[in-house]
């Protein structure tokens, strides 16, 4: 006869840990049905919950490999929970930190849709799995009597190793330790600040803005590269003038690329890359920069690539180490932090962005002077599948912004908030709420909001012909592109009337729009975005610099602007600073474009149609010439 007892017998487990234990088996099922598609279908799983791409290669899948551990983890609790308390404990905490992430990612992803399913599934684990772990354990197994016997071992275990010869092993552990951990901070999280620029241009040139690691290229990275990876580099010219980035004395880096220290020297795009061009008077003469004029040589979609292809290469590693090696002198440490770490990270981004960007090799190739502006949005920072539309346009200027602080711009009036615009395009080169520099940011827009363009350069003006044709401005443009008209920065005619390639219009969607209003992480919030049905009537101060015309840059100089669509030219080279000053353009043919390493652009291809916009083209010969000629004065 067996004799009753008021205790259970050992490892014997009440309804308490009974639950707990299949709650454990529940939360490791729902783990897989997180874990399985992120390992095997990770587009299916960034679908659902409406995140961007670069969620999910490799971050996303590295998750579900983290999941597959933590569930096993969770496997001996679910077996026995008494039997392993620590186990058991672990298990509960690991859902709060887990609901502090989420709430983290919440408030500052931008996405706070996508995360709070997972905050309310996890809260709700941690509440039932403490509850139910609290009710069913001894008394001498809940939290506090664990964490103190924890403590007592760990000092007992520290007294061991400081006692006779452990203390010296002690010793180099710790000394080892400390040097790799001040080593790693010193070159991958150290943060130096960047002398501060005097000149207000030199800032908007030279300093960064902020974007985040995958956007920043380690600087002696960068440096090496045309000369690492020489087989991939345009074949006109040498350097980085290859691509039409500007170079000035006194600087080592092109216009537009600011160097930023976090760890190691970096170079980051800011805001000039994009906006600032040059001219020349003639083919021998030294070219001007203009900061914030259009930059109508830079090539981005080839600079790009060039990235690319040179990270595809297997050998990448050792070739830019090879001639990091003969450029700079490195250290022992930091030459293994180049070696085994920043180098093949590079790599790695490259890749990875290679990866987001194959869309375009499925479009008409961009060329100098043309970026595609919200696909990059759409695809690589919020995910959308690929919809074929084409989105390439001319880089603008961005002078004079205060007259324009409320228009609707962006070449399709989508948006009248500057402060929305200038966060949005930092974003789309990848600037994000985290790592953008609002200080930085702020000075750079204080500038270009008094800014004024160039005035006309070459002189010769003939003032009778100018007065002429202010008097057909006033006729025929002023209404529209006039600073104080009430048409001027807004979407006033219809495409079917304004007749301009619909391409760009098309590529901004309702659900780009709807994504945007979506982002509110401070400082990027996103509240004025809106479609419209065709393109806006811009401003046109320093029209004079603003070549080729229209928002596709498919129209060379103001003179075919003019033309009927069926005259104008249908193929042209692109990539030169030599400045018409008759037709008031850049030179389009004549030696030193065809085949001279210029860009063919075929006004055939999607995206590139030059028709439309033919108000003025009825006038005379003359009447024209005049136009232009006062048209050079604004």
């Amino acid at each position: 006869m067996i004799k009753k007892t008021g205790a259970a017998p050992t490892g014997a487990a009440g309804p308490c840990i009974r639950w707990f234990q299949r709650f454990i088996w529940i939360g490791i099922a729902m783990n897989m049905v997180f874990a399985i598609p992120a390992l095997f279908w990770p587009d299916f799983l960034n679908t659902q919950f409406g995140l961007p791409l670069q969620a999910t290669y490799p971050w996303l899948q590295n998750a579900g490999m983290l999941l597959v551990g933590v569930s096993l983890f969770y496997a001996p609790a679910g077996v026995n929970g008494l039997k392993y308390p620590v186990y058991s404990w672990l298990c509960v905490l690991s859902r709060l930190i887990a609901v502090v992430f989420w709430i983290y990612l919440i408030n500052t992803s931008g996405y706070p849709d996508a995360f709070r399913p997972l905050l309310y599934s996890d809260g709700a684990m941690f509440v039932i799995l403490g509850g139910l772990l609290y009710a069913g354990m001894p008394a001498e197994q809940r939290p506090w009597p664990l964490i103190r016997a924890g403590l007592k071992c760990l000092w007992q275990c520290v007294a061991k190793c400081l006692t006779g010869k452990r203390r010296i092993v002690t010793l180099v552990i710790v000394l080892v330790l400390g040097f790799v951990g001040v080593e790693t901070w010193l070159n991958l999280f150290r943060e130096v600040p960047q002398p501060v620029l005097q000149s207000d241009e030199d800032h908007f040139k030279y300093a960064a803005i902020g974007l985040g690691p995958d956007a920043r290229i380690p600087l002696y990275v960068l440096t090496v590269m045309p000369q690492a990876c020489s087989q991939q580099m345009p074949k006109r010219g040498s350097g980085w003038e290859s691509f039409g980035f500007i170079t000035e004395g006194g600087h080592d880096l092109p216009i537009g690329l600011a160097k930023r220290q976090i760890g190691y020297p970096s170079v980051e795009a800011n805001c000039a890359l994009c906006h600032t061009g040059q001219y020349r008077k003639s083919a021998d003469d030294v070219p001007v920069p203009v900061p914030t004029a259009p930059a109508a040589m830079l090539n981005l979609e080839s600079f790009q690539w060039f990235l690319y292809d040179c990270a595809s290469s297997p050998d990448f590693t050792t070739k830019v180490m090879t001639e990091i090696d003969k450029r700079y002198d490195l250290g022992f440490v930091e030459r293994l932090f180049y070696r085994f770490a920043i180098v093949p990270a590079t790599q790695q981004a490259f890749l990875k962005q290679k990866q987001q960007y194959t869309w375009q090799k499925l479009r008409p190739e961009q060329g100098p002077g043309r970026t595609d502006t919200f696909n990059p949005t759409k695809m690589v920072i919020f995910g959308f599948p690929d919809d074929s539309t084409i989105g390439t346009v001319d880089l603008p200027q961005i002078w004079n912004q205060k007259p324009r602080e409320s228009m609707y711009l962006h070449w399709d009036g989508n948006n009248n908030d500057i402060h929305e615009r200038n966060y949005a395009a930092a974003m789309a080169v990848g600037a994000t709420p985290q790592s953008v520099l609002p200080g930085e940011f702020k000075r750079v827009t204080d500038w270009l909001l008094p800014h004024q363009p160039p005035k006309w350069p070459f002189g010769g003006l003939d003032q009778v012909k100018i007065h002429r044709g202010q008097a057909q401005w006033e006729k025929s443009c002023a209404n529209c592109h006039d600073f104080g008209k009430a048409a001027t920065g807004q979407v006033t005619v219809g495409l079917s009337q304004l007749g301009t390639d619909p391409y760009r219009l098309n590529s901004f969607t309702v659900g780009l729009v709807d994504k945007f209003h979506e982002f509110k992480t401070p400082p990027f919030a996103f509240n004025a975005y809106r479609k419209t049905q065709s393109y806006s009537n811009t401003p046109t101060d320093g029209v004079w610099l603003r070549s080729p015309y229209l928002h596709n840059g498919s129209v060379p100089t103001l003179w075919d602007l003019l033309q009927k669509p069926e005259s104008r030219p249908k193929v042209f080279y692109r990539g030169s600073s030599v400045f018409d000053q008759k037709n008031v353009g850049f030179v389009t043919t004549g030696p030193g474009t065809i085949g001279g390493g210029y860009f063919q652009f075929d006004t055939s291809l999607p995206g590139n149609h030059n028709t439309g916009h033919e108000y003025g083209t009825g006038l005379t010969d003359s009447e024209k010439w005049d136009l232009i000629e006062y048209m050079k004065t604004l």
